[in-house]
């Protein structure tokens, strides 16, 4: 009788359908709960050897140093100042924004500028550090 105890319990075998299934389950949640970004930034534009006019136009640069004043060509503005540069910069091609940011500067500040950019009609934001 005791042999017979022994046989049975080694074949015992394990299943594993439920750990199949726990496995697609986290699958599936990964793959919903990841984002995918598209990140808004200045596209590199390179000289066509083959068309002899470069149209390439520098991107309209904001400073925004420690202090928390706003810049724009070494001038102080206001961010209210922002949209209407955006506007008057280009009225047929939509300008491209670069917002330099110093080590120390309110990242509010930088969002607003980011902001105002925008509703002035930039076709791109890119922020970078300020290079003292």
């Amino acid at each position: 009788m005791r042999r017979r105890l022994t046989q049975e319990s080694e074949n015992t075998e394990i299943n594993v359908s439920p750990l199949i299934d726990l496995v697609f389950i986290l699958l599936i949640f990964f793959i919903v709960a990841t984002s995918f970004v598209n990140e808004v930034g200045i596209t590199p534009k390179h000289k066509d050897t083959a068309s002899s006019s470069s149209n390439l136009e520098e991107p309209l640069a904001f400073d925004l140093p420690a202090s928390g004043q706003l810049l724009q060509d070494g001038m102080v503005i206001g961010l209210e100042q922002i949209a209407p540069l955006v506007r008057s910069r280009s009225a047929e091609k939509k300008p491209s924004i670069l917002v330099r940011v110093s080590p120390g500067a309110r990242a509010g500040l930088a969002t607003q500028v980011m902001d105002q950019a925008m509703l002035g009609g930039a076709q791109a934001v890119k922020l970078s550090p300020l290079v003292q």
